[in-house]
């Protein structure tokens, strides 16, 4: 941990200022140490990471034990194909020219928390950008292990910092960051509208926050996605991962056939819109995710399906509750960019 991180910490629930004890440092950082908050609590610094992370509801922690297990999998998600994608996908729902471009609005705005970074892949393509100078401020923040991956993977940028977390309760004094982002994590919450409210409090009046969310789809898909969600919700993670390798290999199988159907005319009562479409997205996007993407390994397109089925927590809302929220956290919508997947949104706080 850099002593700079410090004045921005505060202990959960209370918001009280946490003192360092016990440190040990190496360099500019402190490998480990103790935070005490004035109720006495104390809070572990791990290989160089603060440790804010009670919790007690069994859902969070089977989300957390979920993500922690994927993110260590680098070999499923850190090739060049895959880092391509996110960044293409990212840059086309949030509306930036290029990785750099996109690294200098952050960094205009001096301070940047990422809430719910994992292995810190979808910051990492700007933060490993030219845009970047390192005159601002990056916290990635996690509430798994996977924050220990970010570290290993990230800490050679300038000026990173990393946390171990609850995105519902941030350990972090109200309005010190001038940006947010959150890139398909607020959903993976017990409550995605408390989850954007907690991210606003420690937004600065005038910062903007970048988020993205699963959208709610048709009524046969909501279906299958719960039915699968609940059928592996009892297995470890290595026998979820398993479970999934046949609905990557069905995904594959259709994308292979390269057929269209042409649907005749809207079904609104499933969610289905006329018109041709390819038969492996038809069936993902209506009834269920067979994710397949041709320039992924196998492992890497398992990932993918993985991420959707495996964490219990993974709500899907509608773009009147996403606006109903801004509103309720004082944040004036400034992009709404709505795809099949998802909600992207960047919204500045009031």
């Amino acid at each position: 941990m850099k002593p700079a991180l410090l004045d921005l910490l505060r202990a959960p629930g209370t918001r009280d200022a946490v003192c360092l004890e016990q440190a040990r440092r190496s360099g500019d950082e402190i490998e480990s140490g103790v935070l005490r908050a004035a109720d006495g609590r104390m809070y572990q610094i791990r290989d160089a990471i603060p440790r804010f992370t009670e919790m007690a509801d069994a859902g969070q922690a089977q989300t957390r034990d979920t993500f922690g297990f994927k993110w260590a999998r680098r070999d499923t998600y850190d090739s060049d194909a895959s880092r391509r994608r996110v960044a293409d996908w990212c840059l086309e729902r949030y509306g930036f020219a290029s990785l750099d471009a996109w690294a200098s609005y952050f960094e205009g705005f001096g301070r940047v928390l990422d809430v719910g970074c994992g292995s810190g892949l979808s910051s990492g393509v700007w933060l490993s950008s030219g845009g970047w100078s390192g005159q601002g401020m990056w916290v990635g923040l996690d509430v798994s292990t996977a924050v220990d991956v970010a570290r290993a993977r990230l800490a050679p940028v300038s000026s990173t910092h990393f946390v171990q977390g609850d995105a519902l309760d941030l350990p972090f004094a109200d309005g010190v960051f001038g940006a947010v982002f959150s890139e398909g994590v607020l959903h993976h919450t017990p409550s995605t509208r408390a989850a954007l409210l907690s991210a606003a409090r420690v937004l600065a009046s005038g910062g903007e926050i970048s988020f993205y969310v699963y959208r709610k789809k048709g009524a046969a898909r909501e279906f299958t996605d719960d039915h699968i969600r609940e059928a592996i919700r009892d297995l470890d993670d290595e026998a979820a991962w398993e479970a999934m390798r046949g609905l990557t290999r069905l995904g594959q199988a259709l994308a292979s056939m390269q057929a269209t159907v042409n649907v005749p005319e809207a079904v609104p009562l499933l969610g289905i819109d006329a018109g041709p479409q390819d038969i492996q997205r038809f069936l993902y996007w209506n009834f269920v995710k067979l994710y397949w993407n041709d320039a992924l390994s196998f492992e890497e397109n398992v990932h993918i399906n993985f991420d959707w089925f495996r964490p219990m927590y993974a709500h899907r809302q509608t773009a009147g509750q996403l606006r109903e929220w801004c509103e309720e956290a004082s944040l004036d919508v400034r992009r709404f960019n709505e795809q099949e997947s998802g909600f992207t949104v960047i919204a500045r706080k009031r």
